[in-house]
């Protein structure tokens, strides 16, 4: 229960009260270790943790401690496509090999090319990832699925990928079927660095982290950020690895909740002409669909919009409420079985209780 897990929460408030209730129930599965949660209302931001940085020692997270964001990445690299989209350097549903850099006639199917709208809903066709990793999803509870992995991954960085990219064949038809893929954010980041002529990591900086003033969110960490990452566990328990080098625009972001709140505001600006056209519908409908890189759903009949992650040791989720204006964000040092589910279902249950 919550109540045998060290916690900052200051149990002052009703929402307090609804934050602490969530987190008990969360915290009745052991595997968890440790949590931070900013939850954005009406334009405040409130921080709870909860738990360890680390198996070892007994600190609970701050709001400035650093997690890995996983696959909730992808709503960054989304947002700097959908800046390019309002700046007039992509299209949605344009021939998308005009971003790259070289001549990429292997993305298409009977003719059929990628384009924005599919690869940003993971319509596109193109396998899960690059080096090819399906043989070992296919036994992900392998108890050296990690380091395989990792092994898989050595040496190959950005140059690696556009290499390889020419080599390899879409799946499936544009916008025939969704299956899920890192290596088609990948492209995006590629198609980010040619039209504005500067790498994905500068373009973080000058559209979103600067803006926002979002210090302690990036592909690579300094020092005294290192000193604040906590430590992930893996689903049998064990310590596991940070991501590696090249999960860059799919999955490689690391941040604070502290300043996963300040994103979790902008994501909820509809007046901000990127933000409006990030959670346009572009597949399926408002209440099970697809808009760029988030997902769309209704709770209770009013909509919802979210995208969670999962690394080696850690598991994210961003879960906006629009009409409310309200937000979450949920960071976990654990990969275990459901943990992205269990963070999702702590928003959902904090959104439904009365905190006025």
């Amino acid at each position: 229960m919550a109540t045998s897990v060290p916690s900052d929460n200051p149990h002052h408030s009703a929402l307090d009260d609804a934050v602490d209730k969530a987190a008990s129930n969360y915290f009745r599965n052991q595997c968890h270790v440790g949590v931070s949660i900013a939850v954005v209302k009406a334009g405040h931001s409130y921080f709870y943790d909860y738990g360890r940085t680390s198996r070892s020692k007994a600190v609970v997270p701050t709001p400035q401690s650093i997690y890995e964001l996983a696959s909730v990445t992808k709503t960054f690299t989304a947002a700097l496509a959908a800046r390019a989209v309002v700046d007039g350097r992509m299209t949605m549903d344009g021939d998308f090999r005009d971003n790259l850099p070289g001549d990429y006639i292997n993305l298409a199917w009977n003719g059929q090319p990628i384009t924005l709208r599919t690869l940003v809903t993971h319509y596109s066709g193109m396998p899960r990832d690059i080096p090819d990793t399906d043989a070992l999803f296919s036994n992900k509870r392998a108890p050296d699925f990690n380091a395989r992995m990792i092994a898989l991954n050595q040496g190959f960085g950005r140059e690696q990928f556009a290499v390889a990219l020419h080599d390899t064949k879409l799946r499936s038809a544009p916008g025939e079927k969704q299956v899920y893929s890192n290596a088609g954010f990948l492209v995006i980041g590629l198609g980010l660095d040619k039209v504005y002529g500067k790498p994905v990591d500068k373009l973080l900086r000058q559209y979103i982290t600067q803006p926002l003033g979002m210090t302690s969110t990036g592909f690579e960490l300094d020092g005294s950020e290192r000193s604040r990452l906590v430590n992930g566990y893996d689903h049998f328990g064990r310590l596991a690895p940070y991501h590696f080098k090249n999960a860059g625009a799919a999955w490689g972001l690391y941040a604070s909740a502290e300043d996963m709140a300040k994103y979790a505001s902008w994501q909820l600006d509809d007046n901000d002409p990127v933000i409006h056209l990030s959670h346009q519908t572009l597949m399926g409908n408002t209440s099970d669909g697809d808009a760029m890189a988030w997902n769309l759903g209704s709770d209770q009949g009013q909509p919802v919009i979210w995208h969670g992650g999962g690394s080696f040791g850690m598991s994210s989720q961003v879960v906006l409420y629009p009409k409310q204006h309200e937000g979450f964000v949920l960071l976990a040092n654990d990969a275990c079985d459901g943990t992205e589910s269990a963070l999702k279902a702590i928003a959902a249950a904090v959104h439904e209780h009365p905190t006025n």
